[in-house]
């Protein structure tokens, strides 16, 4: 009889062992659980910090270009004749284009600008296509004039 009791004793002792393991694993678990959505949160604000770090660097550009071209627009308006006040009003007109765009990259977001190209391409081809040409070109002879 002691023996049995001996055997129901070690029974226990096994049975809370593995009670305490199960904690254990549960304990560890839990806590990698944290530890993994910490960092996918993490990543995820880092991400959204940098698209927006992006889009604000984008936006500075374009506004600095917007600056420039006032700026030489103005410089050949004072040249004070006709051709320079055509250039002067297509100078502005362009650069105000330009700052029309930094506004709209600053106030939207990557997905809202990409489904509006993919809108205006659907509904303008012919139009998109000439300026895919005309941005290769100026990129090939960009390349071309850098060697």
């Amino acid at each position: 009889m002691s023996e049995a009791l001996g055997m129901h004793d070690g029974i226990s002792e096994f049975k809370g062992a593995v009670r305490d393991a199960g904690s254990t694993a549960k304990g560890a678990i839990a806590d990698a659980a944290v530890r993994v959505k910490d960092k996918v949160s993490e990543m995820g604000t880092s991400a959204g910090e940098a698209l927006h770090s992006g889009r604000m660097a984008t936006a500075g550009a374009l506004d600095n270009a917007a600056k420039g071209l006032h700026s030489k627009a103005e410089s050949v308006g004072r040249a004070g004749h006709e051709a320079a006040d055509t250039v002067n009003r297509v100078g502005h007109n362009a650069a105000d284009k330009i700052d029309v765009g930094a506004k709209y990259v600053r106030s939207h977001g990557a997905k809202e600008i990409m489904a509006d190209v993919e809108h205006f391409v659907k509904n303008n081809p012919g139009k998109s296509l000439i300026a895919a040409a005309a941005v290769g070109f100026l990129v090939g002879r960009s390349l071309r004039s850098a060697d």
